[in-house]
C-alpha cells in the first residue's frame, strides 16, 4: 500500500479530527467527573448521604456508560488504522505516534472492565438500597440492611441474583463471611481499637466515602490514559504536517 490508496485528503483529515476530538471530549468528561466527586464525598458525611452519594454516583456513571465505551472503541480502531497506514507509507515517522495513541486509549477498557469494576458495582449496589432500609450491625463481619435488593441487582462481581438469594446474604450492605465479597468491606477496618464500636450510620458513611475516593483514584488514571492517547495523536498530526 502507497500513500495514493490513502483516503481522499478532506475525509481522511475529517476521521483524525473525530478521533482525536473524541479522545479528547472523552477525557474531558472523565476529568470533570473526578473533579465532580469532592462533592459527593461531602455529600456521603450527611445524615442519609451516603445512600444519595451513591445514586448520584450512579447517574452520572450511568451517562458516561453510554458514550464512553463507544468513543473508546471507535478512537482505538481509527488509531489502529492510521497506525498502519502511516507505517505503510514512505513517511513511517508518526505509526509510533499513531500505535502508542491506539494502546493508551485501549487500554482504558479493560482498565474500566477489570481494575474498577469491584469499586464501580459495589456503588451501585448501595445506590439500589431502598431509602426506607435501616442499617444493623452485623457480628463483626460489616453491615447489613434489613430489606433486600430489587429483583436483578447487579452484585459486587457484576452478577445478578434473586432478591430471596440477596436476603440470605445480608441485604445489599453485608453478606454472609463465607462470601468472597463480604460486606461492602470488613467493618473492623475503620475500628482503631478492639474495643472501639462503630455505628452502623457512620460505616454507611465512612465506607461510602472510601469507595468514592477510590474510584476517583482510578478514574484518574483512566483519564490521564485518554489524555495521553489524546496528546500522541495530536503529535502524529503534527508530525504528518
Amino acid at each position: 500500500m502507497t500513500s495514493l490508496d490513502r483516503p481522499h485528503g478532506t475525509t481522511f483529515a475529517t476521521v483524525k479530527g473525530l478521533a482525536i476530538t473524541t479522545t479528547l471530549l472523552t477525557a474531558g468528561q472523565l476529568g470533570a467527573w473526578s473533579a465532580s466527586m469532592p462533592g459527593l464525598y461531602a455529600l456521603s458525611e450527611k445524615q442519609k448521604g451516603p445512600r444519595l452519594a451513591a445514586k448520584q454516583f450512579a447517574h452520572t456513571y450511568r451517562v458516561a456508560a453510554r458514550t464512553g465505551f463507544p468513543a473508546e472503541v471507535i478512537s482505538t480502531i481509527i488509531f489502529g488504522g492510521l497506525a498502519y497506514l502511516s507505517y505503510t507509507d514512505a513517511r513511517r515517522g508518526a505509526w509510533k505516534l499513531w500505535a502508542g495513541a491506539a494502546s493508551a486509549i485501549f487500554a482504558v477498557i479493560p482498565w474500566t472492565a477489570v481494575a474498577m469494576e469491584t469499586t464501580t458495582s459495589k456503588l451501585l449496589w448501595v445506590s439500589e438500597v431502598a431509602d426506607s432500609a435501616t442499617t444493623l450491625p452485623s457480628s463483626g463481619i460489616g453491615v447489613k440492611v434489613d430489606s433486600a435488593s430489587p429483583p436483578g441487582a447487579r452484585t459486587p462481581g457484576g452478577s445478578s441474583k434473586p432478591q430471596s438469594s440477596m436476603a440470605a446474604a445480608g441485604g445489599m450492605l453485608g453478606v454472609a463471611p463465607s462470601s468472597k465479597h463480604g460486606a461492602i468491606t470488613p467493618i473492623e477496618e475503620f475500628e482503631p481499637f478492639e474495643d472501639a464500636m462503630i455505628a452502623p450510620e457512620e460505616y454507611e458513611q465512612l465506607k461510602v466515602r472510601k469507595l468514592l475516593q477510590k474510584f476517583t483514584t482510578l478514574n484518574t488514571v483512566r483519564t490521564i490514559a485518554t489524555l495521553g492517547a489524546g496528546a500522541l495523536a495530536l503529535s502524529a498530526v503534527f508530525v504528518e504536517a
